[in-house]
């Protein structure tokens, strides 16, 4: 048998990448347009830290209807992937830093 059981870096990645997209248009859409990170989880069993690299290494579509991705697991949620904000420039980069969500507990 010539079965790779090692994977390149580059490969994983790719494959979470693509578990990410699929889990994107599989998660509930919360309130305020926004999937939460532990539902991204729940769909693809990846741990939370990985979601959150794969997501600032890589550029997701949002399905219709969703503005950001949320890290819900703290009091204080972030916003960790999500549509540009009206206000800034439109040129650099296409995501925003990780931001506090306003008006969340």
């Amino acid at each position: 048998m010539d079965d790779k059981v090692n994977h390149s870096e580059e490969e994983i990645r790719e494959r979470y990448r693509k578990a990410l997209e699929s889990a994107i248009q599989k998660a509930p859409i919360r309130s305020g347009e926004r999937l939460y990170l532990t539902d991204l989880w729940a769909v693809t069993s990846i741990p939370e830290e990985v979601i959150v690299e794969t997501l600032a290494s890589s550029e997701l579509k949002l399905p219709e209807g969703v503005s950001c991705i949320v890290d819900d697991r703290r009091k204080k949620k972030r916003i960790i992937y999500g549509k540009r904000e009206s206000n800034e420039k439109s040129g650099g980069p296409k995501q925003p830093r990780i931001r506090k969500v306003q008006g969340e507990d």
